[in-house]
Order: structure tokens, then sequence, then C-alpha cells
């Protein structure tokens, strides 16, 4: 038993900061949700001319903007390795290899509802640290 939970503590650790770092995006519901109710006027100012749009039969409009530009992302290689051997030892090793950084073509497409002249519904695709640059 003792064994068990010698090798658990370290592994649950490394699992929780692994976990840390991959949620460390960010979240753009925030951002996104403060468009809501604004007016198409405002939009345009912020974001410019819409790359597409179209009309719902009962009025309402849909605009689409798509941005485009470059990240920086490091190369970041997790691992984890347990250990045990025919002897009494067991080892648990977590390392983590980073490389270099590179510039990444990333998007952000925008596709709002007006209704009324006002956003009521939108969907936002893209990476979050990308897309949340697009505040209101």
């Amino acid at each position: 038993m003792m064994r068990r939970s010698r090798l658990l503590a370290p592994v649950c650790c490394a699992l929780l900061w692994l976990g840390a770092c991959a949620s460390f995006n960010g979240d753009v519901s925030a951002v996104r949700d403060a468009w809501l109710n604004a007016t198409y006027e405002e939009v345009v100012t912020r974001w410019g001319t819409p790359l597409r749009s179209t009309a719902f039969n009962d009025g309402r409009q849909v605009y689409t903007w798509r941005s485009e530009g470059t990240v920086s992302r490091g190369s970041v290689m997790p691992s984890i390795s347990i250990g045990g051997g025919s002897g009494v030892g067991v080892g648990v090793g977590v390392g983590v290899g980073v490389g270099a950084s590179r510039d990444v073509p990333v998007y952000c497409e925008r596709t709002l509802i007006f209704k009324g002249g006002r956003v009521v519904e939108q969907t936002w695709q893209g990476p979050a640290d990308f897309c949340s640059q697009f505040r209101r």
C-alpha cells in the first residue's frame, strides 16, 4: 500500500500541472458576450466591412467577419515516465521539453445575427488567444 501512495502523489501532481498548461489559453466567451445587443454600426466601426452577409425570411440579418494573423507558439513536449524493477524501488519522472517558438497562422471568424439592428446571436471560431483581441 505504501508503494502505491508514493507513486500516486507525483503522478497526480504531474497531471494537474499538465492540465493547467493545457487550459492556459483562456476563454473568449466574455469577449464574445460583450457584443450582444451591439448595433451593426458599432461592429463595422471596430471590425470593418463584413466578409459576407445574408438575410433570413424573418428579417434577421447575418454577417460574417474573418480576421487572419499569426501567433507565436512554442513547442512543448510533456512526458511522464513511471518505472519499477524487481527490487524495492519505484521511480517517477516528469519532463517537459521546450523547443523554439514559431509563428503559426490563425484566424478568427465571427458570425453575428442581427434583429432590429442589434446583435441577438453569434458564433465565433478560432483560437481563444487570437479571438479575444476582438473586444467591444
